[in-house]
This record gives structure tokens, C-alpha cells and sequence, in this order.
């Protein structure tokens, strides 16, 4: 079996609306990735090393080179051609970067689950009074709150 040694990090992304996170370990440790093993099997060890305080089944893996999500129940072998950087980077020599972060299914959850605690359920509009929300952070002529992506030119959340 082949296996590729890459440098690993985690991002603690649970709470969507903190910008302020950056990958951690700031050196990241290498581990060793089996090519024809499903990365469901390997990413318990990963999340181990790195002592992440994410949950383990909220759990996915990113290239860090281009921001391209693995599919865990399949191998790097499997997903050779979706790949392309990670094997460029691997042939130059270079270890490519993993980042252990929480799933975007999650994430879009806790975003989904945040707004409509503010709108009381409905999801037009926010109430009168807004939250304590700046009128920047509304749409002008919908009054929708306006979505987290770009939250610190917002200076909306913490």
C-alpha cells in the first residue's frame, strides 16, 4: 500500500459566525495517509494527534491548497482525478496540508439554527427590533439578515 506524508491542522469552525479562527497547530505535525484506505477509517487517528475539540462524527478533511473537501468514504485513490494539486504537491516532493474542520452540513445547521432563533421561527424576515444587529447587516429593501460570509467587514458577530 502506498502512503503519503502530509502535514495536518485543524480549524475550530463549530460556531459559524467566529471569524476569527486560523488552522491549528500553527507548525502542523505530519501524519501518514494510506492511499487505497478509506479516509473514514484513518481520520480517528488524525483527530487523535491533533487533540482536536471538534467532535469526531461532525468531522470532515480539506486541502488546504484549494479548499477541496474529501470524501471520507472513499480513498485517495478513488478520488485521484478530483485531486489533482494533492498528487502535483506530493510529486514535487512537498507534503501537502490536511485540515480537520467540521463538516459543512454541520455548519450549515448551527446557521440555519441561529437564525431562526432570532427570527422566532419564521424565516422572511427579523423581528422590529433586530437582535441588537447593526442596519448594516440587513438587506435595504428586504430587511433580511444578510448571510455570515463576509461577517467581518460586518463587524456583526464575535
Amino acid at each position: 500500500m502506498a502512503s503519503f506524508v502530509c502535514r495536518i491542522q485543524y480549524l475550530e469552525d463549530s460556531d459559524p459566525f467566529i471569524c476569527t479562527n486560523f488552522p491549528e497547530p500553527r507548525r502542523p505535525p505530519t501524519v501518514s495517509v494510506e492511499e487505497n484506505l478509506p479516509l473514514s477509517e484513518q481520520i480517528a487517528g488524525i483527530h487523535k494527534l491533533l487533540e482536536a475539540p471538534l467532535k469526531l462524527e461532525d468531522c470532515t478533511l480539506q486541502l488546504a491548497s484549494n479548499g477541496n473537501y474529501l470524501d471520507l468514504d472513499s480513498s485517495l485513490s478513488e478520488q485521484r482525478d478530483e485531486l489533482d494539486t494533492f498528487y502535483e504537491d506530493v510529486a514535487k516532493g512537498k507534503k501537502p496540508i490536511l485540515i480537520l474542520r467540521t463538516q459543512l452540513s454541520v455548519r450549515v445547521h448551527s446557521i440555519l439554527g441561529n437564525y431562526l432563533s432570532l427570527t422566532q421561527g419564521k424565516l422572511s424576515t427579523l423581528p422590529p427590533q433586530r437582535r441588537g444587529f447593526p442596519l448594516s447587516a440587513f438587506h435595504p429593501h428586504t430587511q433580511i439578515l444578510k448571510p455570515p460570509r463576509l461577517c467581518m467587514e460586518y463587524g456583526l458577530y464575535r
